[in-house]
């Protein structure tokens, strides 16, 4: 039977989706979905596979905290909690995960703030990818387009091999045109961010192609392997590179599983409308809210009454730290606007 270890990455500083929310609270521990964070939701949506051993998460310090408390209730057995000085993305983290992890373990690689809806298809293709794992694949995840989206990475698939295809190139958030482009040539899938892969096999790839970046994380690991490890200032010293750009664009084992999973990385409050209850107006209403003559609209309050009337598409948004109100189609400006409260 093929050992599946999860690896959960929480990073992030929490400014697409502010206030709700923060660097002190990004988005995958922040109350979205009810009572059950993003970062739960992940470690759920794995209770059904088998062959699973303790998963091991990459947080930073600021965090600490937080992993421990959703890790102490999860659904799954957590082996190890790695703790960064500081994010260096998903290459440094990866490998660190790696040489932690036994070197037969098939690492299922997974951000802890995307919402899958159909949990079934999920498990299905962990099953396969880990199938071609275990034989020297690295199998990324990639989503069938749905739109013109400037803000995810896209993967071009290549030769088709069976279940999979091969990975032609990855290409980084176009612009409009391009990306309308991608979407229409029906050769391109959306780069999740979820990779399914050997340990032993990442690194000997991070070995032929980063040799100083692995050098690097292995230097940073104490001898201990299981616990709340902190990883040494070497760490910090990293240079912040992708999984894809240290290994994946390079390598001749990458490999492109394309997947229908109810994938949303719900990265601006336009996904998060989306993903959500909705009312027959169009609306997601959470807390003490009254609207009058209102449609297709995010309303939240999380500690005094709110009250909209006569808009449309607007997001509004309250928290005891802050009051956001802004349309939708300029949500994702969010992420600036937050960084300047004393300009208009």
């Amino acid at each position: 039977m093929t050992d599946l270890r999860p690896v959960i990455l929480s990073g992030g500083s929490g400014t697409r989706l502010w206030p709700l929310s923060t660097p002190e609270i990004p988005k995958q521990f922040a109350p979205l979905f009810g009572d059950r964070s993003l970062f739960a939701m992940t470690m759920d949506r794995l209770v059904g596979l088998s062959g699973l051993r303790g998963a091991i998460v990459v947080t930073g310090a600021a965090h600490r905290d937080l992993v421990r408390r959703e890790t102490a209730s999860a659904s799954i057995e957590t082996s190890s909690i790695l703790v960064e000085p500081i994010g260096r993305n998903t290459a440094p983290a990866s490998l660190a995960a790696a040489l932690v992890a036994g070197p037969r373990d098939v690492l299922v690689i997974l951000p802890s703030d995307h919402l899958i809806s159909d949990v079934a298809a999920f498990e299905s293709a962990v099953t396969t990818a880990a199938d071609i794992a275990s034989e020297g694949g690295i199998v990324a995840f990639g989503i069938a387009p749905s739109r013109p989206e400037t803000g995810f990475g896209y993967i071009e698939m290549g030769e088709e091999r069976g279940t999979v295809f091969a990975i032609e190139r990855f290409k980084e958030k176009p612009d409009d045109a391009a990306a309308g482009a991608m979407v229409a040539d029906g050769r391109h899938l959306w780069n999740s961010g979820m990779f399914v892969v050997r340990a032993d096999h990442l690194l000997e790839e991070a070995g032929r192609h980063c040799r100083a970046l692995l050098d690097g994380v292995a230097s940073s690991l104490p001898p201990r392997r299981s616990g709340v490890i902190d990883l040494g200032p070497e760490f910090a010293a990293l240079e912040a590179v992708s999984i894809d750009n240290a290994i994946m664009e390079k390598t001749d084992r990458g490999l492109v599983l394309p997947i229908d999973v109810g994938w949303d990385d719900v990265g601006s409050y336009r996904s998060l409308l989306d993903a959500s209850e909705l009312d027959p107006n169009g609306n997601h209403v959470s807390g003490d809210v009254t609207l009058s003559d209102v449609v297709g609209s995010f309303v939240k309050s999380t500690s005094r009454r709110v009250v909209v009337s006569g808009l449309a598409d607007v997001v509004v948004v309250e928290t005891p730290e802050a009051v956001l109100v802004v349309p939708l189609d300029r949500a994702q400006e969010v992420r600036e606007l937050q960084r300047r409260p004393d300009q208009s």
